[in-house]
């Protein structure tokens, strides 16, 4: 895939996710570009509309990594209002961005996802 496609792709893609932020678009390519094995995961999704989980860091993989934010934050995605909760697109995104953000500093990152997840309420399970 070229870097117009990638673009255009990615246009629509946050478009679909209804993300009004009009830079959104250009900081994601160009975090991208410091990340080739993150790109080339991205581009598989855009081709494929599924998650080749190749590259993992510290043992995660970008599905990892969403099922971690959506376990995470699951009491936000049971409110009707939550901008997530039917938007796979807004999903992906945000997962590829912080799948960069984990590669960029990944302690942090894989501390989290070892801690305790999300629940709606302390002691529900």
């Amino acid at each position: 895939m070229n870097n117009e496609e990638l673009y255009r792709y990615t246009e629509e893609m946050v478009r679909r996710a209804e993300i009004t932020d009009p830079g959104y678009s250009e900081r994601f390519l160009r975090a991208l570009d410091k990340h080739p094995d993150i790109r080339e995961e991205y581009i598989w999704y855009l081709n494929h509309g599924s998650y080749a989980c190749t590259y993992t860091i510290e043992g995660y993989s970008i599905a990892d990594i969403i099922i971690w934010q959506t376990d995470n934050f699951k009491a936000l995605l049971d409110n009707a209002e939550a901008q997530n909760k039917h938007n796979p697109y807004k999903m992906t995104l945000y997962g590829f961005d912080t799948m960069m953000k984990m590669a960029d500093d990944p302690g942090t990152y894989t501390a989290k996802m070892r801690a305790t997840t999300g629940t709606d309420y302390l002691g529900k399970y």
